[in-house]
C-alpha cells in the first residue's frame, strides 16, 4: 500500500517523496506532510502573525513540489541568528526561512509566509482532508496505478 494525495480526480502527489525544501525552521519536508502556514505582515509600527491554516506539500506531474496555496510565494529567504543577533549560515544557533511572493522584492513590507511542519506524511490517514484544494489522503495498492497518454496518474 502507498499513500497518494488527490484533489477531486487529480493526483497531487505520492506521499513520502522528498520536496527539496524545508519548513521555516529547518525541518525537511516531503510530499504529503501537513504544514501550518502563518502570514506575517509588517508595517512601520509592528509585525503581526496570523495562521492561515494547514496545507499539504504536493507534487503535480511536470512541476516542482510546492505548498498548496503558496505556489506563487515559494521564494525562500533565510535569516541566520547567533545568540539573538543576525549572523551568517556558517555560524548560527537558529535559522528562520520566510517564503515571499516571487513578484515582490525581499525588503517589501507586504506578506511574508512562515511554514511549520505539524504532521508527517507517515502519520496521515485514509480520507484525511485539509487545505485550500480539499486535498485528501488515499491509500492505494501498487496495481491501482495506470498510464494514460504518457502521463502517470494514480487512482
Amino acid at each position: 500500500m502507498k499513500k497518494i494525495l488527490k484533489s477531486g480526480e487529480v493526483c497531487m502527489g505520492i506521499c513520502g517523496e522528498p520536496a527539496g525544501f524545508t519548513d521555516s525552521f529547518g525541518s525537511p519536508l516531503y510530499v504529503g506532510d501537513l504544514v501550518n502556514v502563518y502570514m506575517e505582515r509588517t508595517d512601520k509600527r509592528k509585525a503581526t502573525r496570523e495562521s492561515s491554516g494547514p496545507e499539504y506539500i504536493v507534487h503535480i506531474d511536470n512541476e516542482d513540489p510546492f505548498i498548496m496555496g503558496l505556489k506563487s510565494s515559494m521564494n525562500p529567504v533565510t535569516h541566520y541568528y547567533l545568540d539573538g543577533d543576525e549572523s551568517n549560515e556558517d555560524d548560527y544557533d537558529y535559522r528562520e526561512t520566510h517564503y515571499i511572493n516571487k513578484d515582490f522584492p525581499e525588503d517589501d513590507p507586504r506578506y511574508l509566509w512562515l511554514v511549520a511542519k505539524i504532521k508527517d506524511h507517515k502519520d496521515t490517514v485514509h480520507g484525511e482532508r485539509w487545505g485550500s484544494g480539499n486535498v485528501t489522503t488515499y491509500l492505494v495498492d501498487e496495481d491501482e496505478k495506470k498510464e494514460e497518454d504518457g502521463v502517470k496518474e494514480v487512482f
